[in-house]
């Protein structure tokens, strides 16, 4: 379980990192006028970052339908910054929660306590 969430952290880490330049070219693709303002996540995963589209299938077969459908409907402007905070919270939960785990399995256990 301590590798699985000191992995799950650092990808957590590195996807706000990564959410972080999408969010950038996003802005620089408005400002430059090739993408619209209000373009939803769907439409700009799939005119924007084609090989990342396949996250769809991946929300659609384990997402609730509404929240699958909202989801892609939201603009892309606001998912991608609100992913960032949230995917470092997360991540450094998880990152925490794994070395808490490693310093507990560090310490001797003392006999019937």
């Amino acid at each position: 379980m301590r590798n699985f969430l000191l992995a799950f952290g650092w990808v957590s880490i590195i996807g706000s990192c990564c959410d972080g330049a999408i969010a950038l070219m996003l802005l620089i693709q408005i400002t430059l006028g090739t993408a619209p303002l209000d373009i939803s996540l769907d439409a700009h995963l799939k005119d924007h970052l084609p090989f990342l589209y396949w996250v769809k299938d991946v929300a659609r077969a384990i997402l609730p339908a509404n929240f699958f459908h909202w989801l892609f409907a939201l603009p892309a402007i606001i998912y991608f910054p609100a992913r960032i905070p949230l995917s470092v919270l997360v991540g450094n939960w998880a990152l925490a929660s794994g070395r808490k785990m490693k310093k507990r399995a560090a310490q001797p256990q003392t006999p019937g306590g």
